[in-house]
């Protein structure tokens, strides 16, 4: 597999939110063939959404281990907004305690499934609703296999998940 005769550098992931994310949103800088692109076999997989719940002290304490400059008040509610997402469903930037971090940081923080996720607020419990599993780029294997049982040939599938890359003859 090639781009512009360059061999690729592929990458993988479990599942996307349905819609697969970009390298460069993922991780700082583009890679062409690594855009995003429909997944939608996905959001049927098992465990495509789920919901993690902490007690206000308990996130407290994972956030200020995480962000140690992050000022929580006594409202939770306001402790992370999401400020920016990107078209596959990834926050990409939030404010948390007045400063600003990435989804990802977010998600290595409090061990979520993805970056993909919502904040809900329920008295002092404080709900990270997930979509999907994983960083997101390139290759979904769920998706993948779900275009295989469909009859998708193995490079329809490869074609599909980096596009504008070429199948060399072996």
């Amino acid at each position: 597999l090639t781009y512009e005769d360059e061999p690729i550098i592929s990458a993988f992931h479990s599942m996307s939110s349905g819609t697969t994310e970009s390298a460069e949103n993922a991780w700082g800088a583009p890679v062409a063939y690594l855009i995003p692109v429909d997944s939608g076999y996905d959001t049927s997989a098992p465990k495509y959404f789920e919901e993690s719940s902490y007690q206000k002290d308990i996130l407290r304490e994972k956030l200020t281990a995480a962000f140690p400059q992050a000022n929580l008040g006594e409202d939770a509610s306001g402790w992370i907004k999401v400020t920016s997402v990107s078209e596959s469903g990834t926050v990409l930037a939030a404010d948390v305690g007045g400063i600003t971090v990435s989804g990802a940081d977010i998600r290595t923080a409090l061990a979520l499934r993805s970056a993909s996720f919502e904040v809900k607020y329920a008295g002092d419990n404080i709900i990270f609703a997930t979509k999907g599993y994983g960083h997101g780029v390139g290759m979904s294997q769920y998706g993948a296999n779900s275009m295989a049982a469909a009859g998708s040939s193995w490079q329809d599938i490869l074609t599909h998940y980096y596009p504008g890359c070429s199948i060399d003859e072996v």
